[in-house]
């Protein structure tokens, strides 16, 4: 997911622009967040299922993705395999979404923060775990890791330009849209955080 000026949005395939600051609140919640990252990770998936991939009850996760649906943030599929249809399977509308508040109102500004911050939070969660484990990883995988940060001279048009470029690139590797899956693939974790760095006090 990533979040955008309305003043100067980029429309990129594959993305739902997101304009209405009440659909944010979804996004803001840990829980949801996690159940939205995992159908858009993994796909069609039931809320038994979901639960078990956030460690949390049926019966919560159920509540909060019947929460993501009256936002349109995910939607009912028929399951093919016949199970119950009170535990039919759920799926993301998109395999990601830009954020693009009308105007640059409180009720904006707050909400695009609530949902930075818990896109970090879970970012933070992932990283802590990682590290934790790092020792089990096998030796490619943990040569492979990257945590790299850079300073660059841009303009805010030059800004877009480049986490455009970057979204095409990352976009044909996505779990739930990549078919040729090679047998030693691994589920990765690619984050992207650009933004105008804070003048130092004096």
């Amino acid at each position: 997911m990533s979040f955008k000026s309305r003043a100067n949005p980029v429309a990129r395939p594959g993305r739902v622009p997101i304009t209405d600051v009440r659909v944010l609140g979804a996004f803001a919640h840990p829980l949801r967040l996690r159940l939205l990252h995992h159908l858009m990770r993994k796909g069609p998936d039931t809320a038994s299922r979901c639960a078990e991939a956030v460690d949390d009850s049926a019966s919560n996760c159920s509540y909060h993705l019947r929460l993501l649906h009256r936002y349109g943030l995910v939607e009912r599929v028929e399951a093919e395999d016949g199970s119950d249809a009170r535990d039919r399977p759920w799926r993301a509308v998109s395999t990601g979404f830009d954020f693009l508040p009308d105007g640059q109102g409180p009720e904006s500004l707050a909400a695009h923060s609530a949902v930075v911050g818990a896109e970090l939070g879970e970012l933070t969660r992932l990283v802590r775990h990682f590290l934790a484990n790092f020792g089990s990883l096998e030796e490619p995988w943990q040569r492979a890791a990257v945590f790299d940060s850079y300073a660059l001279a841009l303009t805010p048009d030059e800004l877009l330009h480049l986490t455009s470029v970057i979204d095409l690139l990352v976009r044909p590797y996505i779990i739930a849209d990549r078919r040729d899956v090679p047998p030693d693939a691994a589920e990765i974790s690619f984050s992207v955080q650009a933004f105008r760095r804070p003048r130092e006090q004096s």
